[in-house]
């Protein structure tokens, strides 16, 4: 749970003069008031499994470039959102390439009445969070002394509901449920059970930003929403307040697993898998 921990703001502007995303050990990192904390995908990747690991790499070895051809276009369709909602830019400059992938986002997107996050802090109030290289951070920590940190995509409100939104980009849809009723191994099979791992890991961010956004900010959200951009269609997947309360024990599981795996081992050197 949660730890009651005392930190104050001015804290966190002291560290602001210098870049507040950082790489440790070719891990990504953010500066907090207790020291650098690894980031929330950093803790993820790290945990997976080693078999979940091994069929990454030879993903990657098999389709080379892939990975970060969509590193690119989620960081493209991720700066138009910030665009669109921080700056009022209801036509961001997209590249033809992704543009399938933005044509279902701006709908979606108009939803939000009031934002006051995209991708940085869009109050006065919250202006504390930005680092001296312009990255926005919130961060967490238990009384174990686990702390970690990370970038939410956009925070709010929708129908007077305060809604902390993730946003990803997919060449395949995302599937909340387990493809069972489905022939096992057959195409269809394989992409519904890719998105719904996919969906899995999501919600397990989203319950690490909503301890943060709290932690950081005194906020409390009503709910969270993935929103996932795929070529054919936009996906909204809603996550009541309740099931975020259900995962935060299991992000802080999954922050022990980490803290444990990097004490007794370091982190795994991926060029061996």
């Amino acid at each position: 749970m949660a730890s009651k921990k005392i930190w104050r703001r001015d804290q966190m502007e002291a560290l602001n003069n210098e870049e507040c995303r950082i790489t440790i050990d070719g891990r990504r990192h953010y500066t907090t008031p207790f020291g650098p904390a690894p980031s929330v995908t950093t803790i993820l990747s790290e945990i997976a499994s080693e078999e979940n690991k091994k069929k990454l790499e030879m993903w990657s070895k098999a389709n080379p470039g892939a990975k970060e051809a969509a590193a690119e276009r989620g960081t493209a369709i991720h700066a138009a959102m910030e665009h669109y909602l921080a700056d009022g830019i209801k036509e961001p400059d997209i590249k033809e390439e992704y543009a399938e992938f933005w044509q279902g986002m701006p709908a979606v997107l108009d939803q939000f009445d009031d934002c006051i996050w995209a991708e940085r802090p869009l109050l006065k109030e919250h202006q504390f969070t930005v680092g001296g290289d312009g990255v926005a951070r919130v961060f967490g920590i238990n009384d174990e002394g686990h702390c970690f940190a990370g970038a939410p995509d956009v925070i709010g409100y929708v129908k007077g509901k305060l809604v902390l939104a993730d946003l990803k980009t997919s060449v395949k849809p995302y599937s909340r449920r387990w493809p069972k009723d489905l022939e096992k191994g057959s195409q269809e099979w394989r992409d519904l059970l890719g998105g719904y791992m996919k969906f899995k890991k999501t919600i397990k961010q989203l319950a690490a930003y909503d301890i943060g956004i709290e932690n950081t900010l005194g906020l409390k959200v009503d709910q969270a929403a993935i929103l996932v951009s795929t070529p054919l269609r936009t996906q909204v997947f809603k996550i009541s307040r309740n099931f975020l309360n259900s995962l935060r024990e299991d992000w802080w599981k999954c922050c022990a697993e980490y803290f444990e795996q990097m004490e007794k081992y370091g982190p795994v050197d991926k060029d061996l898998i």
